[in-house]
């Protein structure tokens, strides 16, 4: 397993390997917008050749939206891809630039936004699902089910890791597209910066829950807060052989 860029040397006797990778998770906005997406999965079995050699590249996280006190997302960015040579890419998770767009798309995508009622911000995707949408702002759409290619891999078990909460507040963000668990456990996305912030989604490559909104009277003047968010969890590249 990688989980930082490398290098891969087909061992002596091997001619096939099993490889998945999952890329680095969108970021979560500051404000009350959508969610990052998790990255995309991807599996794939190769024909190689004994001491061949491969460049692994495993995608980092996007950054998420800084809190600021106008009504822009600054500061977001995207992360990166994984690779496996020529052989596979896994694209990173979007993640959204402008207010009440949709959330990022992604492996699976992120939880939309709302405005007021019902205070409960949408949750994100999980196992290659949709990100859940309100009034404010639609999830981002997922790839499909992770299950098919989960089936390539023989001698690890893998697994779809949730998507992150909604957040709990009057204008509330969405939590993070849920990534992928290795024998059940993996990082996850971070939480946007409040309490009631969207919760980051769980697996590598997880996206970062949405900051959220908060509005109040500072005795004189009327002042907003769009709270950070979270940025979006590592992604992973595994290679296997052996087996059936």
């Amino acid at each position: 397993m990688f989980t930082s860029n490398g290098s891969f040397t087909v061992p002596s006797g091997i001619t096939t390997i099993r490889v998945l990778c999952v890329g680095g998770g969108g970021g979560g906005t500051n404000g009350h917008s959508g969610a990052g997406g998790s990255g995309y999965l991807n599996t794939g079995t190769f024909a190689v050749t004994p001491g061949e050699s491969f460049a692994v590249t495993v995608g980092r996280g996007g950054s998420a939206g800084a809190t600021n006190s106008g009504n822009d997302i600054i500061w977001i960015s995207a992360g990166s891809l994984s690779s496996f040579g020529s052989f596979l890419n896994c694209s990173v998770g979007g993640y959204t630039s402008c207010v009440s767009c949709a959330a990022g798309a992604g492996g699976s995508g992120g939880g939309g936004a709302c405005i007021g009622n019902p205070f409960v911000g949408p949750d994100g995707g999980t196992n290659g699902a949709n990100g859940n949408s309100c009034d404010f702002a639609s999830g981002g759409a997922g790839q499909g089910s992770f299950t098919p290619h989960f089936t390539t891999v023989k001698h690890a078990v893998f697994s779809a890791g949730n998507g992150g909460a909604g957040g709990a507040s009057w204008y509330s963000g969405g939590g993070g597209g849920g990534g992928v668990l290795l024998n059940e456990w993996g990082p996850k996305g971070e939480d946007g910066l409040q309490g009631f912030s969207g919760k980051g989604g769980n697996g590598f490559g997880a996206g970062g829950g949405c900051g959220g909104y908060e509005a109040y009277d500072a005795g004189g003047g009327y002042c907003q807060i769009q709270w950070a968010g979270g940025s979006g969890a590592p992604g992973l590249l595994y290679v296997e052989w052996g087996g059936k």
